[in-house]
């Protein structure tokens, strides 16, 4: 009897110790696109803050209250008709440095010139004003009017930039080639665009939504999978005090 019953907690525990292992490659496997964002989200980052002349102006980047980076956006044309579309991740400036990445899909749409080509290009959002990163309290945000997003300027600013900058809420940049120049967001009405949570990613991976990570609630890291903390700690590395 006290045979069987050892036998049995050999058994439980085996299994128990099979279940730790296996739990890591588990969340690996369940998360692979949000692995993949965060990744490539941090390595631009890295970038941008490492290569010479990169153009990000760096005060700029150390001033703002939250940091989007959508490393894989795909702009397709058709007839007249413009649809961009891609997924990235978006941190918050709290205490401690930065949030968890909260994932998000950018999207925008309108007329366009029918001879346009199809590209595949990065977008870095910086949002400048704790205003800016409030509106994402209501989940999505329409790039329009007081929160359309501003083309960035190239480093080195100037004292007329900067004046231009101030009350700016959302800056915005484009990454195509190794070379980053301004672009702006909401200024025609020709074309919509906006930020939308991923929610299929931020709730099962967190358990919470993408605007609560953002709020900067707490997220239990024990269990999270190796590389979703990649875009956190790229900007913790190279742009952690304001």
């Amino acid at each position: 009897m006290k045979r069987t019953q050892a036998m049995i907690m050999t058994i439980c525990g085996l299994n128990m110790f099979s279940l730790l292992l296996l739990t890591p490659a588990s969340a690996q496997n369940k998360f692979p696109n949000a692995i993949e964002r965060s990744e490539d989200a941090g390595r631009i980052i890295e970038l941008l803050a490492l290569v010479p002349g990169s153009g990000l102006p760096k005060e700029l980047i150390e001033k703002a209250e939250a940091v989007g980076v959508f490393p894989k956006v795909e702009k397709q044309t058709a007839l007249f008709s413009q649809v961009s579309q891609g997924y990235g991740v978006i941190s918050a400036r709290v205490a401690d440095g930065w949030t968890m990445p909260a994932f998000y899909e950018f999207g925008g749409s309108g007329f366009a010139n029918p001879f346009a080509k199809n590209e595949t290009y990065a977008i870095i959002f910086l949002f400048m004003t704790k205003d800016g990163v409030a509106a994402f309290e209501k989940g999505g945000m329409a790039l329009k009017g007081q929160k359309k997003a501003l083309a960035g300027p190239i480093e080195p600013l100037t004292d007329e930039q900067r004046k231009e900058l101030e009350g700016a809420h959302i800056l915005a940049y484009a990454y195509y080639n190794g070379k980053l120049k301004g672009t702006a967001f909401g200024k025609s009405s020709w074309k919509n665009f906006g930020l939308n949570p991923d929610n299929k990613v931020n709730k099962p991976l967190y358990g919470l939504k993408g605007r609560e990570v953002l709020a900067g609630k707490k997220v239990e890291t024990g269990s999270l999978p190796a590389g979703i903390p990649a875009y956190q700690e790229a900007l913790r590395k190279y742009f952690g005090a304001k």
